[in-house]
């Protein structure tokens, strides 16, 4: 989702109280040169109120004029890349109309990713403005608007909102935050989606491509509109951008040419920013309270399908992990202050604590319950800025329950419950029952959270196993439990529905754990090749750019491992390169040079490199090795991504040919025999609940 920030306040010296809160109507006219980065532009302001005078801001280097007779407009100041104008009128009106024109010359910067790019652009191969941009008056208020455009000839314009004329004309009746635009040569397919109209907006033909994301743009809107309410827009817009990105704008996103062409996109990434248009693109985050949009986002879109696919608690621990690897102490922060992802430890702590939290909630409540509350947040707040205040209001008005002490626990402090199994014994009854007691206990240095915590007892007596919730509001709960026939094992938590800090034993090694590290060792190969040993040099130069903690020696300075802490070992011939090969042997993996052989015997090239990711002990332990001094770069780039992994090879083009996780040693867990039983049934994923009302009308 792409967010933005007003820079300025609307001075209305005529205004009754409250009136700031109200939206401007625009009527824009857009003239634009992509070969000259020229804008030319005129808008007419429709103000709530009357006014005489105003602030607003404009980007820097575009020169406004006022054709309002009878008034006078003054430069203010500059901020960061905008100027603040002061605009008076003799008289009262709620009608202005402005003229600017100048370049909007910023071409995208920065890696060719997600978070790369511009905050707007009018370049020859295409146009993207943003609300960042300050390519129109921004008065810190929600906008309306009408947007005409002139282009050149066999390009395309597209914003927010409807076009009845070939899409030189977009109109918004809805409040928005902000007005976008993207316009290029766009090849452009559509397709009905119910009342919705899909699209997709192309920079070369591939009728194919449109039409697998047209399809599944129907499915999507379609799934969330039973879910929480109907689509808010009248389209939505696959647009492909022309550097990598990944924005989401109300009805329409902006995807990068590589990024498109990913096949995994389409029901991953592309859902995601479907759903954005409920959340966070028509119900507006209220950013003085914290984002709880994106959190949201993540549990109804990334957590629903790996639900739908049988994942859910896999994926629920690969948040947990995240945050067990990513958020320490100094990068930790309450939801209440989270405004956005600048990194993989605000992305734990906002995303997927949030993510959690709702997870916890739905559990609370039960699951139409708690659908009711999200439809209920959806139509009270839509087209208006909500906080986590109105998303409280919204369940407790479904559910009847005081959600006061939930929310302000997982709202507003920072931490995580990490818990201890201890002191388990069993008694045998006299008639043939048996006895499981124990204690729960908090170890983390805040204060304790008041907890609903699952236990799931397997028994010989019983296939499926028996599970009860106990709370816990203090440090130390001593519990006791009666079960039928001998206990086979008692778990905690096993299906992750917990927002909590893993036990170690629960987070398989990855390399997030490595990278998340507050203090690391990366060992460079005294004895590779010159150009190689180079490389490693380079890649242990960028990696100490992103984690400064990272210190640099040889393999020469150290006599052995240490027993504690994270190594990076880096080359073939690293002196410490067989501890990581002996390892992997009893995992039944052996890697040489240019394959990888798995336990069952099929093998994998890696001839751009591989990296493993394990643990001995106390000991994190990565080793990373390429073929050739080239390939050393892909690594450098790529691994990082590969975070919930612990074994990952690449092809000489760089190819990921193998992606491995490994499995967790066991966690909160007791056991009285080796047998390991089958898991918990997970929860059923929410889309369910559709198919069971549509069941139902059927009857």
């Amino acid at each position: 989702m792409a967010r933005w920030f007003p820079l300025l306040i609307l001075t209305l010296l005529c205004a009754p109280a409250g009136a700031s809160s109200s939206s401007v109507f625009m009527d824009l006219e857009v003239a634009l040169a992509p070969e000259r980065h020229h804008i030319q532009a005129t808008g007419r302001l429709h103000l709530p109120h009357p006014v005489r005078e105003l602030v607003f801001g404009l980007r820097r280097g575009l020169t406004p004029t006022l054709e309002t007779p009878q008034g006078e407009l003054r430069r203010l100041e500059n901020r960061g890349r905008h100027t603040l104008w002061a605009l008076a009128v003799h008289a009262p009106t709620d009608d202005i109309t402005l003229r600017w024109s100048g370049k909007i010359d910023r071409p995208p910067t920065g890696p060719h990713t997600r978070d790369g790019g511009s905050d707007g652009t009018i370049h020859p191969e295409g146009i993207y403005l943003s609300g960042a941009t300050g390519w129109y008056p921004e008065l810190g208020m929600l906008v309306r608007f009408r947007l005409r455009l002139s282009l050149p000839s066999g390009w395309h314009g597209l914003s927010q909102g409807h076009s009845d004329d070939d899409d030189r004309t977009w109109h918004e009746n809805h409040p928005q935050e902000a007005i976008y635009l993207v316009a290029a040569p766009f090849h452009r397919y559509r397709r009905a989606a119910g009342t919705v109209e899909a699209m997709v907006w192309l920079r070369r033909p591939d009728p194919d491509l449109a039409r697998r994301y047209l399809e599944a743009t129907g499915e999507y809107i379609a799934l969330y509109s039973a879910l929480i309410g109907p689509y808010p827009y009248a389209k939505f817009a696959l647009v492909e951008n022309f550097w990598e990105s990944g924005y989401g704008m109300p009805s329409f996103t902006l995807l990068g040419p590589r990024v498109i062409r990913l096949p995994f996109i389409l029901h991953t990434s592309y859902p995601h920013e479907i759903l954005h248009n409920w959340w966070g693109n028509s119900v507006y985050v209220d950013d003085s309270g914290g984002n709880w949009a994106e959190g949201l986002t993540t549990y109804l879109a990334d957590h629903l399908l790996a639900a739908q696919a049988g994942r859910g608690a896999a994926y629920r621990r690969e948040l947990l992990s995240d945050f067990a690897s990513w958020v320490k102490k100094n990068r930790d922060l309450p939801l209440v202050r989270f405004r956005g992802r600048h990194g993989k430890a605000s992305q734990a702590a906002g995303y997927g604590r949030m993510a959690m939290v709702m997870h916890m909630l739905r559990l609370r409540l039960g699951d139409r319950t708690f659908l009711e509350g999200l439809r209920r947040f959806y139509r009270d707040n839509r087209f208006q800025t909500a906080g986590f205040d109105a998303l409280q209001r919204a369940f407790e008005a479904v559910s009847g329950q005081a959600l006061d002490d939930f929310f302000h626990q997982w709202t507003r402090r920072t931490g995580a419950p990490d818990l201890v199994l201890e002191a388990v014994r069993l008694t045998p009854l006299p008639d043939g029952r048996f006895r499981i007691e124990g204690r729960l206990r908090q170890r983390q240095d805040e204060p304790p959270f008041t907890l609903r915590i699952p236990l799931y007892v397997w028994t010989e007596a019983h296939a499926p196993p028996r599970s009860i919730h106990l709370k816990m509001d203090r440090r130390h709960l001593d519990f006791s439990l009666v079960v039928p026939g001998r206990p086979l094992q008692l778990a905690v938590d096993p299906l992750f529905d917990l927002f909590r800090r893993l036990h170690p034993d629960e987070m398989p090694p990855s390399f997030s754990a490595l990278f998340g590290a507050e203090r690391s060792v990366l060992v460079l190969p005294d004895g590779a090749d010159p150009a190689l040993r180079a490389a490693y040099a380079e890649l242990a130069r960028n990696w100490q750019q992103r984690h400064p903690e990272i210190q640099v020696v040889n393999d020469g300075a150290l006599d052995h491992l240490p027993e504690q802490g994270t190594v990076w070992i880096l080359g073939w011939n690293n002196r410490f390169a067989p501890v990581v090969q002996k390892a992997l042997k009893r995992l039944g993996v052996i890697v040489e040079r240019r394959r990888a052989i798995l336990s069952d015997g099929a093998e994998t090239p890696s001839e751009g490199g591989f990296a493993v990711a394990l643990r001995q002990g106390g000991l994190q332990l990565g080793w990373v090795a390429a073929a050739s001094p080239d390939t050393v770069p892909a690594l450098t780039r790529k691994l990082p991504h590969y975070g919930r992994y612990g074994l990952v090879a690449f092809d000489a083009a760089g190819v990921n040919r193998l992606r491995r996780q490994w499995p967790a040693r066991g966690g909160l867990v007791h056991r009285w025999t080796d047998l390991e039983p089958p898991a918990p049934p997970d929860h059923p994923p929410l889309s369910a609940l559709l198919e069971g009302q549509a069941t139902a009308a059927a009857r």
